[in-house]
């Protein structure tokens, strides 16, 4: 299998190539981590592509040439679910790779991309909400873990995740 992809800024076109990829990733790699009671409340709400981050700037695909998507991933100033921004403070948002494609640094170029963007953008510390199942990605990449917590994605549903943060400026 050729294992050649290209990064590229996300676009609204991508909404439903990134939508197939969530529907392909979530439920199989997070099975792990939740319950079917936890996860298949969320997996409705985590699965649709988010229009405001396609159409963000800051929001990556990995494509591969025959132009299946096999990862997605961005930043954005807002912190998720709010309007909130903080100066010098930017998030990870809506992380996934495809499982057939992980372990060969997809994930890692995608936030490559957003750390040098976000730097750019005057980001100092990059924060991430990140699931149970991907704390050690996160961790492999130079997020600490601050503290678990129960993220809310719509009433009622919620699920556990780990507030997880990286300066970008320790590297």
């Amino acid at each position: 299998m050729d294992s050649h992809y290209d990064l590229r800024v996300a676009t609204p076109r991508d909404a439903e190539a990134v939508g197939e990829l969530l529907c392909a990733s979530y439920p199989r790699l997070m099975r792990s981590a939740y319950g079917e009671e936890a996860l298949a409340p969320a997996l409705e709400l985590m699965t649709k592509a988010s229009p405001s981050l396609l159409g963000s700037g800051t929001y990556y695909v990995a494509e591969l040439a025959t132009g299946s998507l096999v990862g997605c991933g961005g930043w954005t100033h807002e912190r998720p679910g709010t309007k909130s921004v903080e100066p010098g403070l930017g998030h990870i948002r809506h992380f996934a790779v495809h499982p057939d494609w992980t372990r060969r640094g997809i994930g890692r170029a995608i936030l490559t991309s957003c750390d040098r963007a976000a730097r750019a953008a005057g980001v100092r510390t990059l924060e991430c909400y990140s699931s149970l199942n991907a704390e050690k990605f996160y961790r492999a990449l130079g997020f600490v873990r601050i503290r678990e917590m129960d993220m809310e994605l719509k009433p009622p549903v919620v699920l556990r995740a780990v507030l997880m943060r990286r300066n970008l400026y320790d590297e």
